[in-house]
């Protein structure tokens, strides 16, 4: 009797290749769906992800062993693992590159992609000191630990250097234990430079009756909980806006994930100001304009479920929100949700297969309809 090893389908990022198989070492877990794993391909090693469990035991061909698991966990949600292969099915696509463009900056590379900062912080020894005790301090040292008494949980060496205290000095402190380092994941925030005017509450914008009825209507179907399309059609300047913010912060408070798409990448900033006085830092955006860095750590955000709110262009359509409730499809007539290079896809239409998998409302809004939105964005 031959014993054999577990199979899984990896999906490498090779161009319009399909999925590979791998048999999985005695000495390695079982790799769940979503998790990156290191694969042979050709005389290389590549980072791919796990498409499929195999069942039945391996054929007489030789299959190559993987490298190494990468991921314990999920890497992509199983549900966006299963977007991915029927987008690339239904579009005649590779699966590499299909999951591709569903995973972060930097997913496939053996480097985590996150930024870390020094931050410095008072030790119990610098804690008990106080300034005209009898613990003698240079001038430099007593800014820095002034500084540092007045925020508990440290601060960024940086930010320190900004306020004069060099590395120097806090090198000093920390011979004599007044102070210890750490290193910690430092976010890069899209908004921290973005100018956002002031957001005008809810309360204090009425509704006219037109959009009161649609709001209306469109909660019904929110409220279902279950998949169901809708086309809001209003001409530019007629209020979308506002029912996608209340129709938005309505699933969010019933424990559900939002995803708002837009054809362009300029957000304007009155627009991403309302959405951000509602959801606060419970909100990210995705888009190519952003930086690989701003790009990976939104995503990992997301992943991490510290967001309820994506809004972003046709990509963000993969967005790994798993409790998703409602996905909008701003100006939803625009050609940009079409992509045109490798792997191609129509974003309105792979929208339209997520809200129905999760269970989800699909709003298309638009002043020019298509004739595919009167008939359910078929």
């Amino acid at each position: 009797m031959r014993l054999t090893s577990p199979l899984i389908s990896v999906a490498v990022p090779v161009p319009f290749l399909d999925a590979l198989t791998y048999s999985v070492p005695a000495a390695c877990a079982l790799p769940p769906v979503g998790a990156r794993v290191r694969v042979p391909v050709g005389t290389r090693t590549a980072t791919g992800c796990v498409v499929d469990h195999n069942s039945g035991a391996a054929p007489d061909t030789e299959i190559k062993a993987l490298v190494d698991v990468v991921d314990e966990e999920p890497f992509l949600p199983p549900s966006i693992v299963g977007l991915c292969q029927w987008m690339a099915e239904y579009y005649v696509a590779g699966i590499g590159d299909a999951i591709g463009v569903a995973m972060p900056p930097g997913a496939r590379v053996r480097a985590t992609g996150f930024r870390t900062r020094r931050v410095a912080a008072l030790t119990a020894h610098g804690l008990s000191w106080q300034p005209g005790g009898e613990v003698a301090v240079t001038v430099a040292q007593a800014t820095a630990l002034k500084a540092l008494a007045d925020a508990p949980v440290g601060l960024p060496v940086a930010d320190l250097r900004d306020r004069g205290v060099t590395a120097a000095v806090l090198a000093r402190l920390a011979a004599r234990g007044f102070v210890h380092f750490r290193e910690e994941t430092a976010e890069r925030d899209p908004f921290a430079h973005a100018a956002m005017p002031a957001a005008v509450p809810a309360a204090d914008r009425a509704l006219t009756g037109e959009q009161a009825a649609a709001l209306g209507q469109l909660s019904v179907l929110a409220d279902a909980g279950s998949f169901r399309v809708a086309l809001l059609h209003g001409v530019t300047g007629s209020g979308k806006t506002e029912i996608y913010l209340r129709l938005a912060d309505r699933v969010w408070q019933s424990g559900r994930q939002v995803l708002l798409m837009v054809p362009e990448i300029a957000l304007t900033p009155s627009v991403a100001s309302l959405f951000r006085g509602l959801f606060g830092t419970r909100l990210a955006i995705q888009h190519s304009a952003l930086s690989d860095g701003e790009r990976h750590d939104q995503w990992h955000r997301i992943r991490r479920g510290d967001v309820d709110l994506v809004i972003g262009t046709r990509s963000a359509v993969f967005a790994p929100l798993t409790r998703l409730g409602l996905i909008i499809v701003d100006e939803e007539h625009d050609s940009s949700y079409k992509q045109e290079g490798d792997p191609r896809y129509e974003a309105r239409h792979v929208a339209g297969r997520r809200a129905a998998e999760e269970d989800a409302v699909l709003l298309a809004g638009t002043a020019t309809p298509r004739p595919e939105a009167w008939h359910g964005l078929e």
